[in-house]
């Protein structure tokens, strides 16, 4: 009994200094790196907020992946497509769209403008409150899923 207490006495003390030497130490700990997401594929979903703005429900822009990384939707006047891949760090990289040639108002066509301009410039993406979320260097956009 006595060797069984004094063996976990000498581990226990082992312990206490293996984290008190690391608690000395100059380096900080070192963060726990965020759990990457899967990117939601096979899904469409329809732009409710660009830039902070809401874009009306009457306005038919979309996004979808699919599971071969090819984008498409319509941009409120255009049909478009792209290869896009969701890339480390919950970012997308697209490749150039095709559109159609269709010429629509000027304020729709800003819109699309936009849309197409956050997609293609390198963004990020989350999923905040079941809405995907893109941020990038050329503005947001939030969209909500669609059926």
């Amino acid at each position: 009994m006595k060797d069984t207490l004094l063996r976990a006495a000498i581990a226990l003390s082992a312990i206490c200094l293996a984290f008190s030497a690391q608690a000395a130490s100059d380096e900080p700990p070192k963060p726990i790196p965020p759990q990457q997401k899967n990117f939601p594929l096979d899904q469409t979903w329809q732009l409710r907020e660009l830039n902070g703005k809401p874009i009306s429900s009457d306005l038919d822009v979309t996004l979808k992946i699919d599971g071969a990384l090819h984008a498409s939707g319509y941009s409120g006047c255009n049909s478009w497509s792209a290869v896009i891949y969701p890339v480390k760090d919950q970012h997308l990289a697209m490749g150039p769209p095709a559109l159609t040639k269709k010429q629509c108002d000027k304020d729709t066509m800003a819109i699309e403008f936009d849309f197409l301009s956050v997609l293609h410039s390198g963004p990020t993406w989350d999923l905040v409150n079941g809405d995907l979320v893109i941020k990038g260097p050329r503005g947001s956009l939030r969209l909500a899923r669609s059926l």
